[in-house]
Parts: structure tokens; sequence; C-alpha cells
């Protein structure tokens, strides 16, 4: 066992709850906010009153190398005042006769903010949410108090530029008319004194905004009105706004054409405050992108944001693959020009927490974790950079829990002090915050190369030695007990050359020759002041034409409220009309000064009541009740087109696409997929110990899952098609019966259609299916058109659980194929 273990040893157990009356992490207090010291700041401790007195004091820098050791001054009732110490990540343990004191001490020591240029385009960013992330809580006895206060100084120590925040709507104006800005505003004062950018985001729709809706709001005038005020509240602190979160998944159970209405008045909003000010549409959770975003850009979405926004919490073996689709869908839809950001970039590659948190129901990172999260984030970040991404915000600054509290997200603990993977974000703020990305660099097998080139004209290379972090998928079982120490050299002009390790801590290194040998570890590590290297595979960056004007009035909005006539499709990007002269009101707003007429131009079926011609208000809707019946394609598809021309100008359509299920069903050719009836022909692929059994009484397949504590709760069993016979060529979709076991634990079911082979990956359409019950039920899963059936080599029939034991049951699976 090297010391490297040792070291993760000694601090897992100093971190586990014992029978020893004093935490070290409690009871040594450090002298600055979040335990970050500035360069040159005095580095001051001292002890908690209660605890008892220390005779020694011992500091370690990470990797468990004692540096100094002495006792505490005053016996304990004194400050200890270390001497100065180079920028790092620091351990510092006490000890007593008298008690025993477990844990420790971590701190750390950044670049003086001064000393650094700022940059408002930096590619590294951070997602605070302090808003709501850091509100007081009671149930936290370690509780900073003031910690919107103290977060704020924290992103200002650690060169943080931009951040994301977040705010509910519902809060801020729960009368209408009455706004009541709260912490929001606090927050955004707190960081704009310091020189911070904030990326805005606001849901959470107030009751008084909804009409036939649960999440999204219907009422498009509040819409624009609170967009508009809080663009005019928060000028020049908000660098851009980004209207909704994940509308893809749950935060908007409603359709995808209701998000893009609520969308385009917020952005008419947003405009109307500040014309300059760039909108983001709202973060898509989703990768694959799924249908549902291809159907937001089909309503015109594209004339109505500014930025394409996107969510990941894969692997980083994944990101090549996320990138290729988010490229092929900006081209599908002619945004290609539009930037990339990631607003919410976070990883589950270290597992979930592994100690009990001094909380009771949480758990934390272990210190092995959290020196696994400060691999990955900036190995993530350079990742993400080097594929084309143009802004990418690290998840999630505050200390945060999901999945039941398992789920340990935050760059800081619930004390409110840091973890090593803010240092290493500091360190690359610091570092890279302000340079140009230029390329990959070969140095050797097993290691990695990014050159950059700085301000003033000198290249940084970071470089570090590849880990299975990067090339495996997650396991929740990851060590750190190996740094995987890689030799390699690089070619350089004679003299010294210095650098940084990844929590900061400088180095020198001088040539032999011509010659720099250098060693790579699995934590990158960034050499500078170079000069003459060329990159092996140059970054090409993409250009950034603009949006060309779309002729449109964008002020005249269409949007539909549906009737029980429609059902809406688990994907949220179709409807199923069940009559025919199906009733549904089209509601038209005019969010512009002026009353507007004009006609409407319906298109897709055979449409009742439409009036020869439309006047709508100032600032105000009109409402129509209609009624629809589809023209259906040979594959039983169609659209509901709303369109019309107002004062002699187009307007942007609203487009609902059409599936009729029944008639899917009753018109196409059904082939028995008889291998789904067979357990011997699935290949297992979950998180947890999976068993898949013929269940002769429900007389069919039988999945049952038991997942281990602490785990992302996944089940999607692979079934290999038997080609040629079992070709998907010409086919419309897949029926099957299905039922489950805890239908309220089911956090959402796919049917993944696989383009290949690979085990749990490889490139694939993943499609939503209504959620199953207990009972059995059909469900019928219908190709999209971004779909070609013939590329099909596997199907994954599975779900996401929310509980540690579910079982689901499927039968009858049939092909659906075009007559």
């Amino acid at each position: 066992m090297n010391y490297f273990r040792l070291l993760l040893c000694s601090l897992f157990l100093a971190a586990t709850v014992s029978a020893a009356p004093f935490d070290t992490a409690d009871a040594v207090a450090a002298h600055a906010p979040g335990s970050v010291f500035t360069q040159g700041e005095p580095l001051r401790f001292s002890l908690k009153p209660y605890a008892a007195s220390p005779l020694k004091w011992t500091l370690r820098d990470w990797r468990n190398r004692e540096l100094r050791s002495g006792d505490w001054p005053g016996a304990g009732k004194a400050e200890l005042t270390l001497a100065a110490l180079p920028d790092g990540y620091y351990i510092l343990t006490v000890e007593s006769p008298e008690a025993a004191f477990d844990g420790f001490r971590s701190f750390a020591v950044v670049p003086d903010p001064a000393t650094r240029r700022r940059n408002p385009d930096t590619f590294f960013a951070m997602d605070s949410a302090q808003s709501w992330l850091a509100r007081p809580d009671s149930a936290n006895v370690r509780h900073p108090g003031d910690a919107y206060e103290l977060v704020s100084e924290v992103i200002r120590r650690g060169g943080i530029d931009v951040v994301r925040e977040r705010m509910s709507w519902a809060e801020c104006e729960a009368v209408p008319g009455k706004f009541d800005w709260k912490q929001y505003k606090l927050n955004a004062d707190l960081l704009s004194r310091r020189g911070v950018g904030i990326s805005g985001m606001y849901h959470n729709a107030p009751r008084w905004a909804k009409t036939n809706t649960t999440h999204l709001p219907g009422d498009l005038v509040a819409v624009y009105r609170f967009a508009r005020k809080a663009a005019e509240t928060f000028k020049g602190q908000m660098t851009d706004w980004e209207f909704w979160n994940e509308q893809d998944i749950g935060f908007a159970p409603e359709s995808a054409w209701d998000y893009a209405s609520a969308l385009k008045a917020a952005y008419l909003g947003f405009k109307a405050a500040d014309p300059a000010l760039p909108v983001a549409i709202g973060g898509y959770a989703m990768t694959p992108i799924a249908e549902y975003a291809d159907v937001v850009m089909a309503n015109g979405a594209k004339d109505y944001f500014d930025i394409f926004n996107i969510h990941a919490y894969r692997p980083i073996s994944n990101y090549a693959q996320i990138m290729e689709d988010i490229r092929n869908y900006l081209k599908r839809h002619d945004i290609a020009d539009r930037p990339v950001w990631f607003t919410e970039n976070g990883t589950d590659s270290e597992g979930s927490g592994r100690i009990p948190s001094y909380i009771a129901g949480l758990k934390a990172h272990s210190p092995e974790q959290e020196l696994l999260v400060a691999e990955l984030l900036p190995k993530i970040m350079i990742h993400m950079q080097s594929l084309g991404v143009d802004r990418d915000f690290f998840f999630v600054l505050p200390p945060y829990s999901e999945r039941d509290g398992n789920k340990d997200w935050g760059l800081m603990r619930r004390d409110f002090t840091v973890k090593p993977g803010y240092v290493a974000f500091s360190t690359l703020s610091h570092q890279l915050g302000d340079a140009e990305y230029l390329g990959t660099v070969a140095l050797a097998d097993g290691v990695s190369g990014f050159l950059y080139r700085r301000p003033d004209g000198s290249q940084s290379l970071v470089y570090w030695s590849v880990s299975p972090l990067e090339t495996e998928s997650n396991r929740p079982d990851r060590k750190f007990d190996d740094l995987l120490e890689r030799p390699f050299r690089l070619a350089a002009a004679p003299g010294s050359y210095r650098g940084v390790e990844l929590f900061g801590t400088p180095f020198e290194v001088k040539t032999s020759g011509n010659t720099l040998e250098l060693t790579a570890t699995r934590l990158p590590a960034i050499l500078t002041g170079l000069s003459g290297l060329k990159p092996t595979v140059p970054f090409r960056r993409l250009s950034r034409p603009g949006t060309a004007e779309s002729g449109y009035d964008r002020s005249i909005v269409f949007r539909t409220e549906l009737s029980k006539d429609f059902v809406l499709s688990g994907g949220k990007s179709s409807v199923d009309v069940k009559k025919d002269d199906a009733a549904f009101k089209l509601q038209i707003f005019n969010l512009s000064d002026r009353a507007k007429r004009g006609t409407l131009a319906l298109s897709g079926g055979r449409f009742g009541g439409v009036p020869a011609e439309v006047t709508v208000p100032a600032f105000g809707k009109t409402e129509l009740n209609l009624t629809f019946t589809p023209e259906l394609d040979k594959e039983f598809r169609g659209a509901l087109r709303v369109g019309g021309t107002f004062d002699g100008k187009p307007a942007s359509e609203l487009v609902a696409p059409v599936r009729v299920v029944g008639k899917l069903l009753d018109g196409s050719r059904k082939v028995d997929l008889v291998g789904m009836s067979d357990p011997v022909n699935f290949r297992h692929n979950s998180s947890g110990r999976q068993t898949i059994t013929y269940d002769p009484e429900a007389q069919g397949l039988k999945f049952h899952t038991l997942f281990p504590p602490n785990v992302d709760r996944w089940v999607y069993p692979e079934y290999m098609l038997q080609l040629p016979q079992e070709s998907l060529k010409d086919a419309l979709g897949i029926a099957f019966e299905v039922k489950v076991s805890a239908p309220k634990q089911v956090k959402q079911m796919l049917l993944m259609t696989v383009l290949g082979k690979e085990k749990e990956h490889g490139e694939s359409i993943n499609l939503n299916v209504v959620t199953p019950t207990a009972q059995w039920e059909e469900r019928i899963v219908q190709f999209p058109d971004s779909l070609d059936p013939d590329r099909i080599r596997q199907l994954r029939l599975g779900l996401n659980s929310l509980v540690d034991d579910i079982t689901y049951w499927v039968r009858n699976v049939r092909i659906l194929y075009r007559n």
C-alpha cells in the first residue's frame, strides 16, 4: 500500500462518524470565507471554545506529505497563524491528550483576484444557484448564517467571472403587478459589486399566470411583462437570460408548442427592456436530443433565442457523441450559427456519497471522492472546450443533495467550506480564463495535451495522464489510489519554465538541451511561458454569422388550449386526436402596443369556426373556439398548423404534430417480435442486479432489478435484432403491453432505438413511453421522422426508478409496418 492509499484511508477514517467528541472540521475555524485564503492574506485559525486544548497541530498537503507541525499557541486559546504558503489545497489536523479529534480542517490558498485580468467572455463558468442553495437552513447547525455574502465572496476569491443564478417567478410576483425580488436582487447586488457576471434564469409560474397548465404559464401577456420587468430590474447585472429550465422533462409537462409560445413571449419581453441582451433557450436535459426539441424548432423558436442551451451529466467518454448530436440538430434547424452553452455540466462518475453527513439522512463525499471530482472538473471542461462548446457552467458550487440525500453535488461542503474541486476551478480560471484554445497536442501514450495562447502571446500547455474516468462508464466504486504517473518529453528552447499543479501550487522545470523531462499524473497540470508549439489537431472555431431577420411579425404569438379530444404523447411532442371535429381553443396574443388586424392561415386538416378576419388588442388576446379533423399521411401522421398575416406581415407558426394512434394500430401490418418473449435473447444492462425471466402467470417477460444503495437507478435490458428477418425497414412504430410494480416510483420509461451493437453505449434515439400502471395496458410508440428504422440494430425497453426494488412486465411486442 503506497503513501497515497495511506492518505485516503486515514482521511476516510477521520471523516467517518465515530465516538470521538471533537470533529476537527467544526472545532477549528479558518478565518477566511469558505476557508479560502487569498495569496498574502494571514493564515489565521482558532479553536472553538468548547474544544479540548490540543498540544500539537500538523499541516499536510493534499498528498499527505507533512509540511509543518507545532504546538498550538496559548494552549489552544490563542490564534494559530501559519507562515505564508504557496497556492494550494491543504489539510490541518490537531491532537490532544485530553480527547481525540476526528477529521481535518481543509483550506485553500488561491491567487489574489486583484492580480488577474477578468474576462466577461470566459469559457469557464460556474452554476452558483446561490439564491436557492445558500438560503438559511435551520436544520444545518453549521450553516454560516449569511451564506449569500459568503458564497459571493468565495466566487470572487476563486476568480470566477460568470455564474448562473436561479429565480422563481412565483416568489417574485405572487400578486399580478406587485414585485418583490427577495434574495434574488440581494445576490445580484452582492455578485455585481464583485464584478461577477450573472446568467439569469427563471421558472415556476405563479398560479394566477397559469390557465390549463400545471407548470408553464398560459397567460403570455404576463410572461412578456415579467420578462421585461426582470430585464429592467437586473439590467447591467444579468449578462443574459434563460427562459425556463429542462423543459423537455418534468419542469414542464406541457407540450413542446406550449413551451415555444411561452418562450416567444419571454424573448419579446427581455428584448423590450434591453434589445442587446442575449436570450438563451431553456437548457434541455435530454441527450441525445429528443423529438420534443425538434417540435420546439418547428414552432418558429429559432427566431426567439440567441444561445442554444443544454445540460450534461454523462461520462466524458460520451462527450464527442453528445456534441455530434447537437451539431446535427443545429444544422437540421438552420441554427448552426448559435453559440452552444452547457449551463449545467456535472458528473456522476464519483458515485453517491460514501460517508454520513453530520446532517441526519444525508450522505457526503469521502475525501477520496472529493479528489475524484477535482480530477474530473478540469477534464470535463477542457474536453467540452475542445469539442467547440462556447461556455460551460460546472454544476454546482454550494452544497446540494439529491436522490434521497445520497448524491452530494456541491463544490462546497454543508458547512460552506470548499472542496478541492473548487481549488481546481480557481486554477483553471486563473491560468486559462483569458486564454485562447489552440488545439490538442500529442505528447505520449496515455498522456493528453491541450494548447492555449495567453494574451501576451505566450503559450500554456495543459497535460494529464488519462484515467478510467475518461474512458469508461460511471461506476459507484471508483478509487483514487494511483496517480497514474507517465513520463514524457517536450521540445522547448533552453531555459527554465514554470507551471502549476492542479491546485495552483507552482513548480519549475529546466530543459536538458532542448528537451523538458515531465511527468503527467491523473491530475492536470499547466506549463506556462512556452512558445512555438504547434497543435497536432488544431481547433477550428466555428464562424458566427449571426441570425438573419426572419421577416415575421414576432409580436403575434399563437397558443392552443386543447380539449379532452386530444391526448398528449409521453414525449410531449405530438397529440393523438381521438375524434373528428375535435374541439380546441386558439389564442392569438398581440405583444405590442397597438391593435392589429389580420387573417388566419390554418392547415393540416378541416377546421370549423374560423372567422374571416381577426382583430387583436394591444397587449391582449383574441380567443376562438374551433374544431379540427386531421388529414393524415400513409403513416397516420399529420399536423395542426396555425399561421396568419397581420397588418401585412406573416406571423410565426404554431405546429402541433398529430399521431393518430388508433388508426396507426388498425391500419398497419403487425408482426410479432417473437424473440422478445424469451429471456435468453436479452443482454443485461442496468445499474443494479437484474433478473429476466418468463412469468407464466402474467404470460410475459418479468424484468426485476434490485439496486445497491446510492446509485442512479436505471434498467434498460438490450434486445439485439435478429437480422435480416427482424429488420425494421418500413416500420412505423412498436406496440406492446406493459405493467409495473410501483407506478409512482417510475421516473421515466424509454424505448431506446440503438443504431449499433455496443453494450450500454452507442448512438440511439430515445423515445418516451407513457408511464405504465399496475395493470396491463397497451403502449404504442411511433417512430419520429428523424429516425430511419432500417438503421436500428438493438432495442432497449426499460425505465429509471425512484426506488431500490422495482419490477416491470412486458408482453405481446409487435412491430407496426407500413402496409
